[in-house]
């Protein structure tokens, strides 16, 4: 078959370009694969640690340049002066009043039930001398009769002493279980003292204190999880105490409403001594004690113990360690511990 002109020209032409376009194809694809490569080196390059670290005489110091600062929103307040008692800490937990409100019914009931027995007592009693007196005279009643209210009276009888033995054993099980003084509340015939705490404007709170020779303060300053101060008075003394907790456990009652089972704490003692507030939201736990970042200059911080003696509501007071109006991390504490074990990792 005969090839025209035109075709063998294109031909021609193809045979001449086709070293060329190879010659591109395998360019183009070199510097693909460097271009993947050097973004694969980029990627896998470690990244530049913004966080410099420095123990000195058992001081740990960290530097952090302005913009990372910025970056991470780390956040600084000044450290406030705090009153607090001096005294031991004391722990408490709200009771639940509802065992309390279910004896208290079935007090009433049983109470009820003794009245009642009493009534039928008295009355069974009064037949039977009745009966008697006609049975003795000259046996104007039969025998029968007087056999029928003597049985009468026996069973009204036992049936007075098992309302009886009902109503002091409800009384004992309130007794054991919140004392003498919130038993006469139930126990004593229209006394206001219950009233408060079945409507619930007041609540008992169980105080464990450690000492046992240490007396239960008349009030006590409690705090919980509210920033607002507890106040609470002296009841009694409580029969039971928080398996928690061990020590000498009192009842105190406060109109603060707090929920059943809430935690309370509290420190005995009338001397106040001034404290610095590290607040909660500036705590680290490290090695099982809580530390704070104390800003030292626009770029370092120093990780410092804090004192876990004497805790409040989740905050810390301190009297030593710190100084009032040093600023403290309050927000981005925990990312600043996170750095420091990255950057002693990185010195590994």
């Amino acid at each position: 078959m005969t090839i025209s002109k035109s075709k063998r020209t294109i031909l021609k032409g193809l045979l001449l370009l086709s070293p060329t376009i190879l010659a591109l194809a395998i360019l183009g694809e070199y510097w693909l694969s460097k271009g993947e490569q050097s973004n694969e080196a980029e990627r896998e390059a470690p990244v530049r640690n913004s966080v410099t670290i420095e123990v000195k005489d058992g001081v740990t110091t960290l530097t952090v340049d302005q913009a990372s600062q910025t970056h991470s929103g780390i956040q600084t307040a000044a450290i406030e002066e705090m009153a607090a008692a001096d005294g031991p800490t004391v722990y408490g937990t709200v009771v639940d009043l509802q065992p309390l409100v279910e004896l208290s019914s079935r007090y009433t009931s049983a109470l009820a039930d003794l009245s009642a027995a009493k009534t039928e007592s008295a009355t069974s009693r009064a037949e039977l001398g009745r009966v008697r007196a006609l049975y003795e005279d000259d046996q104007n009643v039969s025998q029968k009769a007087f056999g029928a209210a003597s049985a009468a009276d026996a069973a009204a009888t036992a049936k007075l002493n098992v309302a009886q033995a009902t109503t002091n054993a409800v009384a004992g099980s309130i007794r054991q279980q919140f004392g003498a003084t919130v038993t006469s509340w139930v126990t004593s015939p229209r006394s206001p003292e219950l009233a408060p705490f079945t409507a619930r404007r007041e609540v008992l709170i169980r105080i464990v204190l450690m000492s046992q020779s240490a007396p239960a303060p008349a009030t006590l300053t409690l705090y919980g999880n509210g920033d607002a101060p507890i106040q609470a008075r002296l009841v009694s003394e409580s029969p039971q105490t928080d398996p928690n907790v061990q020590g000498r456990a009192y009842f105190y009652r406060t109109s603060t409403p707090l929920a059943v089972g809430a935690r309370v704490i509290g420190h005995l003692g009338k001397a106040q001594d001034i404290g610095l507030d590290i607040p909660a939201n500036a705590i680290v736990w490290y090695g099982g004690q809580p530390w704070a970042y104390a800003r030292t200059t626009a770029t370092t911080f120093e990780r410092r113990a804090v004192d876990a003696s004497i805790p409040r509501n989740g905050d810390y007071l301190v009297t030593r360690g710190f100084r009032a109006g040093e600023q403290v991390v309050v927000r981005g504490a925990q990312l600043l511990l996170s750095e420091e074990s990255r950057a002693l990792l990185s010195k590994d």
